[in-house]
């Protein structure tokens, strides 16, 4: 033949070729196609500030598979790319580079020059992710790349903000806010981390004002004492009813507070007494709302504490009173060392115990947050959330994989509280709100200033979510009525991590709901984990990371995505070594070097066409398009629900059981010395319309190296893989006869192949086969004979008659058949014997050593349990041979 194959396949040369030929020809680029029916994801926007790393790879190389299967299936299949603006993130990014390179916070530079600063370094840098996908393989519509923060998506998040405002839900108000003091802005509820902490419970006394007498109040924060304005009893403690209303003084700043009854206090919790912080405690914030207490603030928004506490009253904070000057200016947990040391002197620290609880913490710096009284924009989400409980309730929106993540999404939906949306930071989409000095408010997108008033925009921008959360229509061109959003919106499928459920998944089928009235997307599937060999999981902090970028330059990108979708069961979480990628790798070669193989056997146009030769069709043949129709509809039938590790698993095993194993080797004899020329092209033809057809099935999953095969069989009306049509199952090349025969041939072989191996047998030794069962079962071997030749080396079939002597005969029993295999002169019995002999006491005497080694406590009660377990796992694995190799020595008595 005259095309050249390569003996060894070379991923890098044959994934950038192809990558670049796809992205010129334009096959992702989807348009409004009315003819066709649209099928559409939305990427999960990454940070611009993200390098891609495993969870990403296994998250976009499941989107892959569906658009590309899709697309295959006749969809007009959009894939809308990119990324995320990620305000706190990129913003600490870009001032850690300002201060290492030039000295400079934000501050120095002003917000303008400094938002100048972060474009530059998204123009720069926000590509490498982009770049990294296309590495990957990804089928992308890179012509409708989006930014969460370019012209049209802005203005998409002005337009929704400005709406909800008019509607009355949006609103700016007084609320304990989660604060991070490390990126100086207010945090969601949802953006915060409640981790168990080994902290300690101070148990401190407070004098009544009129006496000597004493109360002990315990917190796990006594720093926040300085902002106390109440002491708080349980209703139902009746030891304390005669203590309401009388007064105590805070420690330090000497402020009178009194004690007041309230169903939030639990009386067995410490003393029963809780100071209220209504400042600074979510819980003390509402039980100062009931029982109207002061709100005083006594730390800064940086984690310090401050000179004069401060009292607030609605927008406004008035100086109170000072703190003594050992503690102002003291970060929170140095002021509580300070406190906690100064209490002592005095004699008011009772005791310290250890104590375990949960402390929120920032899911971006990851210290732990400060609940902290600020103004902040809020959105009411109840009557949002409404809808979209509906949604999912009623299975408008399906969660895959079904029944695992409903009662998380319901309990959430159930338990919504109003979403504070404002963000301390200059880098983000910046609230549009206006004051004037009367400090009215207007809500609109342009500066409302006269030549006789000024209006100021307001400083904060919006939570990263909030724009995110219109993602699946605003890439679409929502506000405007475009084509595009009437036509691919809804958007099909959603695939993400269950860590985002609410943070996007929940978000996002409130505003499609809210402001196109249809629910975003019709399924959502939660991908799992991907976890290190340990199952812990992958972190800088650990360190045990992988590059997939590395994996795709050691293994190739078909080797990656082969792995993570192999290794990965529906939605389950999995674990990886760099070691596992071999599995890909492997899986590439294999298909390779069948393919290798098929090319030096077949005609020079690779021809798949064997209808023609129908009337040769051997049983082997009419066999593996049989199991090529079950694979062709196992397949689709597991893409089609999600499934994507059954739908690999079900083409692996055909192409390297079936096909590789068994067809290719069983068709040698007629591509060699076939009797007649039809008889080759018939196996020529059926192994490479096999072959074609494989590659169909595999191309979502290892888009490259089936490319490369595929354009070897494609026809001059054919131009790629990724637009010629998804494989449909023939009925009429269903063969249920020839699959129980073939069936029952391999078995008969396997069954012969074990028994050459466990009695030794040399390979280049003949065997003669006697069988004995039903006539249609026999029949079956006989007209397969070449088959047991060539796979099992039985030079003669014959049926079983009264001269067997069957006491000196190697049997096998198969669906009803006997086997037997006549020893002598197969093997020399002698020194067969003797060599069974020496391996039965050779397994004997481990059995021995083993079994007393298992006796001895000693070392089954202080050996590790999976060290014992081992053991016994291996005499049980030495026995169950002792009693092969026992079994074939008596047939030489």
């Amino acid at each position: 033949m005259s095309k050249t194959i390569e003996k060894v396949y070379n991923p890098k040369d044959v994934e950038d070729k192809w990558y670049a030929v796809w992205q010129e020809k334009g096959y992702f680029h989807a348009r409004v196609n009315p003819q066709k029916k649209p099928y559409t994801i939305v990427i999960p926007p990454p940070n611009v500030t993200d390098r891609l790393h495993m969870g990403h790879a296994f998250n976009n190389s499941i989107q892959d598979i569906l658009i590309r299967y899709k697309r295959k299936a006749g969809f007009e299949a959009l894939w809308v790319p990119g990324t995320d603006h990620a305000g706190i993130a990129t913003q600490a990014v870009v001032e850690r580079d300002l201060k290492k390179k030039e000295g400079k916070s934000r501050h120095d530079l002003g917000r303008e020059a400094f938002l100048e600063r972060v474009w530059a370094w998204k123009e720069k840098h926000g590509s490498t992710i982009t770049e990294q996908l296309k590495k990957l393989g990804c089928s992308l519509d890179w012509e409708r790349e989006r930014f969460t923060m370019d012209e049209g998506l802005s203005r998409a998040v002005q337009e929704v903000f400005i709406r909800l405002y008019n509607k009355g839900l949006i609103y700016k108000g007084q609320r304990i806010v989660n604060w991070d003091p490390a990126s100086g802005t207010a945090l969601a509820d949802d953006e915060v981390d409640h981790k168990e902490v080994r902290g300690k419970l101070y148990h401190i006394t407070y004098k009544f004002k009129d006496s000597d007498e004493t109360i002990t109040v315990a917190t796990t924060r006594p720093e926040t004492l300085l902002g106390d304005t109440g002491v708080a009893i349980a209703p139902d403690d009746e030891d304390k009813q005669h203590l309401i209303g009388r007064e105590v003084i805070i420690p330090f700043v000497n402020r009178p507070v009194k004690i007041f009854a309230d169903s939030h206090v639990d009386k067995e919790f410490g003393s029963g007494f809780v100071k209220a912080t209504p400042a600074h405690d979510p819980n003390d914030f509402e039980m100062g709302r009931r029982h109207n207490l002061d709100q005083i603030i006594m730390l800064d928004k940086n984690g310090h504490v401050l000179p004069v506490c401060q009292k607030v009253k609605g927008s406004e904070r008035r100086d109170e009173l000072p703190v003594p000057e050992f503690l102002a200016g003291l970060d929170r947990f140095e002021a509580r060392k300070k406190i906690v040391e100064a209490l002592e002197e005095m004699g008011q620290l009772v005791k310290v115990e250890e104590h375990t609880h949960a402390v929120g913490h920032s899911y971006r710096s990851h210290v732990p947050i400060e609940p902290y009284l600020s103004e902040q924009w809020f959105v009411k989400m109840e009557e949002l959330a409404r809808p979209a409980l509906e949604a999912v309730e009623s299975g408008k929106v399906k969660l895959h994989p079904p029944g695992r993540f409903e009662n998380t999404y319901r309990h959430w939906m159930n338990n919504i509280r109003d979403w504070c949306i404002s963000r301390q930071l200059w880098w983000g989409h910046r609230i549009p709100a206006w004051y004037n000095e009367a400090g009215e408010v207007k809500v609109c997108v342009e500066d409302p200033s006269t030549p006789d008033e000024k209006w100021t925009q307001d400083p904060d921008v919006l939570d990263t979510w909030f724009s995110s959360q219109l993602w699946p229509f605003s890439t679409l061109g929502w506000p405007d009525e475009t084509p595009e959003l009437n036509y691919f919106y809804p958007t099909s499928t959603l695939v993400t991590g269950p860590d985002i459920i609410f943070f996007w998944v929940a978000r996002m089928i409130m505003a499609g709901l809210e402001f196109r009235g249809e629910i975003p997307f019709k399924d959502v599937f939660f991908n799992g984990i991907v976890r290190d060999e340990k199952g812990r999981k992958m972190s800088k902090s650990l360190g045990n990371g992988i590059d997939p970028l590395l994996m795709v330059d050691l293994f190739s990108a078909d080797a990656v995505r082969f792995t993570l979708i192999m290794m990965s069961a529906e939605g389950q979480d999995l674990n990886l070594s760099e070691k596992s990628f071999e599995t890909g790798r492997n899986f590439s070669n294999k298909i390779w070097n069948a393919f290798r193989f098929l090319s030096m056997n077949l005609d020079e146009d690779f021809s798949t066409g064997f209808e023609e030769y129908a009337d040769y069709l051997e049983t082997a043949d009419r066999w593996i398009l049989s199991r090529l129709q079950d694979t062709i509809r196992e397949v689709t039938r597991n893409l089609d629900q999600f499934r994507f590790h059954d739908a690999l698993e079900s083409v692996y095993h055909f192409f390297w059981g079936n096909y590789c194993d068994w067809y290719l080797e069983m068709i040698k004899p007629r591509l060699y010395r076939a009797e007649k020329p039809e008889h080759k092209k018939t196996a020529q033809r059926v192994a490479a319309h096999v072959m074609k057809t494989t590659m169909e099935l595999l191309h979502p999953v290892i888009p490259f190296i089936t490319e490369e095969i595929w354009n070897y069989f494609r026809t001059e009306e054919e131009s790629s893989i990724v637009i010629s049509p998804w494989p449909q199952a023939d009925e009429a090349l269903r063969d249920s006869d020839a699959v129980r025969t073939m069936t029952f041939v391999q078995e008969a072989i396997g069954a012969l192949r074990t028994m050459r191996t466990e009695m030794n047998v040399p390979p280049a030794k003949t065997m003669i086969l006697y069988i004995s069962g039903e006539e249609k079962a026999l029949g079956g071997i006989m007209e397969n004979a070449l088959h047991f030749n060539t796979l099992a080396r039985v030079e003669e079939i014959r049926k079983t008659d009264d001269t067997l002597d069957k006491a000196h005969c190697a049997t096998a029993v198969v669906r009803g058949v006997e086997l037997f295999v006549p020893l002598e002169g197969l093997i020399d019995v002698e020194k067969e014997r003797a060599r069974l002999e020496k391996e039965m006491k050779r397994l004997e005497g481990l059995v021995t050593g083993i079994s007393r080694k298992l006796e001895n406590k000693n070392f089954t009660e202080r050996a590790p349990r999976h060290v014992v377990e081992g053991e016994k796992a291996k005499l049980a694995a030495i026995r169950e041979n002792l009693e092969k190799v026992k079994a074939n020595y008596e047939k030489f008595q």
